[in-house]
């Protein structure tokens, strides 16, 4: 079965999956904002770091999808409220590593349940087939689409060269 060309923009694929991205944010936020004073971005940083600490922030910024002075703003104020603490990087001097502290890790254990128990709800319309294939999709087209991001970064700007790194 072939999809006919997008007429406009709401019927582009890009511009779905960002709505759909967006309402299962504000879901997310209305939940953990009311019950924890968490916003989005805070649920990420505290997600990520609750599964993956310690972390640097360039690497808690880049896997958040946030921009780095975004994500030092808001660890700031995460340390601040007893949730993360900051620790020396081994492996850098000058560097900083982020974990959760005794505090942050309770609130993770609470907030983490939550959100597989609204991603579930979310999911519960598909069957078990329709949810494994569209599992498989979006590893694939995010693999895919990574790929494509790298070539346009890549490619020179009109009028400049490309940067090597």
């Amino acid at each position: 079965m072939t999809r006919p060309v997008p007429a406009n923009l709401k019927e582009l694929f890009s511009y779905r999956l960002n709505r759909l991205a967006h309402v299962s944010s504000r879901m997310a936020a209305r939940a953990n904002e009311s019950q924890y004073d968490l916003g989005s971005r805070d649920w990420r940083i505290i997600g990520l770091l609750g599964a993956f600490a310690p972390m640097s922030l360039n690497a808690l910024a880049h896997e958040a999808n946030i921009d780095k002075s975004q994500a030092s703003r808001s660890v700031g104020e995460l340390i601040d409220r007893g949730y993360i603490k900051r620790g020396a990087d081994e492996s850098d001097g000058r560097g900083v590593r982020l974990d959760l502290t005794t505090q942050g890790r309770a609130l993770y254990r609470k907030v983490f349940p939550k959100a597989v128990d609204r991603n579930e709800r979310i999911l519960e319309i598909l069957s078990p087939e329709e949810r494994e294939v569209l599992e498989r999709a979006i590893d694939k087209l995010t693999d895919h689409t990574l790929g494509l991001l790298d070539e346009l970064k890549n490619k020179p700007a009109r009028g400049k060269t490309a940067v090597k790194r």
